[in-house]
């Protein structure tokens, strides 16, 4: 048998190449007659009575009908960048970031669903509500091991916590999209994006070959992004989306736009700007916190001392933090902002 990652890389692979096929022009097809139909043999004629030759132009064959037509490949980019942005938004605060998990309406909806379903007790034995809880993929471990210049600490005391032992198993240390990852966040958007252009008049088929490409680009503009803003090394294809695709975006004002934005999320401890690559419902929903506001709560890194695992990449003119001068870093300096700003337990 193939090993998970190999299947799951293969698979993706696989439904992206079929999508991208789809777009190839249709082949026309000979006009088949029945036998009912088809013009009786006649007997041959003498060569003299035969009409004489007459020159003809050649017909002229339709031309190849493209699978998505101009107007519906222009519907489909602003549309599907919507139902992305908002699959993007929600999944990072609700599932990543584990908000799913508070006392909220959301959540009190599943806690009777699942009281009527399989008679789960709606209350605790010490009278707090018994939540439900999803595990965040280890994002929130993430935002516990980064600082506020986006570097990941790896300090001996932090790298002998659970937490930073949890990451251990990803050689991206939970910054990367794996092929695994982008599988699971194409079916994801399939609730939304299914529906949504069946009413604009898309196929299923027609549908697919607009999210696969989509739901690739998203990842490799993931992959180019994340993890070297954080010090680690490219993806590469093994992997997942590889990096260097897109590196050229780097330079870009869109670039350092999405690179500023992820800052302030963390350096707010992960409590705004959700949105990464595709900005928009963080400012639908009053999410989105500008640089100007954020940049004044950047808290001292610590220099030397602070042991890291590699060195941001960034574009020119991003904010940085203050440096904290060698001896001078106490505990709360080392402890990151996610774990200063985390919401009380409910």
């Amino acid at each position: 048998h193939l090993p998970f990652a190999m299947r799951s890389r293969s698979g993706v692979l696989l439904a992206f190449a079929t999508a991208a096929a789809a777009f190839a022009p249709a082949q026309l097809q000979q006009p088949r007659l029945s036998s009912a139909t088809a013009p009786a043999l006649l007997p041959a004629r003498p060569l003299a009575a035969t009409r004489p030759l007459v020159a003809t132009r050649p017909a002229r064959h339709a031309q190849p009908a493209m699978f998505l037509g101009v107007r519906k490949a222009l519907i489909s980019v602003p549309v599907l960048y919507v139902l992305m942005s908002l699959n993007e938004y929600a999944t990072h605060r609700w599932y990543q970031h584990e908000e799913f998990n508070r006392n909220h309406a959301f959540n009190r909806f599943f806690q009777r669903l699942l009281s009527v379903l399989k008679n789960r007790p709606m209350r605790l034995p010490d009278g707090r509500a018994n939540l439900v809880k999803l595990k965040g993929g280890g994002h929130v471990e993430h935002h516990a091991e980064t600082y506020d210049d986006m570097s990941l600490k790896k300090d001996k005391r932090w790298r002998q916590t659970k937490a930073a032992a949890s990451l251990d198993s990803d050689i991206a240390r939970g910054t990367a999209f794996s092929w695994a990852v982008t599988g699971m966040m194409t079916v994801q958007m399939l609730p939304s994006a299914l529906p949504v252009f069946a009413l604009l008049g898309f196929g299923l088929l027609e549908t697919l070959a607009v999210l696969l490409p989509g739901m690739l680009v998203h990842a490799l503009v993931w992959n180019m992004l994340h993890p070297p803003m954080h010090g680690l090394p490219p993806v590469k294809l093994k992997y997942g989306a590889p990096s260097w695709p897109l590196e050229g975006l780097r330079d870009t004002a869109y670039f350092k736009y999405i690179y500023e934005n992820h800052q302030g999320h963390h350096v707010l401890g992960g409590q705004a700007n959700y949105n990464v690559c595709c900005p928009l419902t963080d400012h639908l929903l009053g999410t989105y916190v500008p640089t100007a506001t954020w940049v004044k709560r950047m808290r001292k890194v610590p220099g030397p001392e602070g042991e890291r695992w590699g060195i941001p990449v960034e574009p020119k003119g991003v904010p940085q933090a203050p440096i904290i001068a060698v001896g001078k870093a106490t505990e709360r300096d080392f402890t990151p902002t996610a774990l200063l700003n985390a919401p009380e337990p409910a």
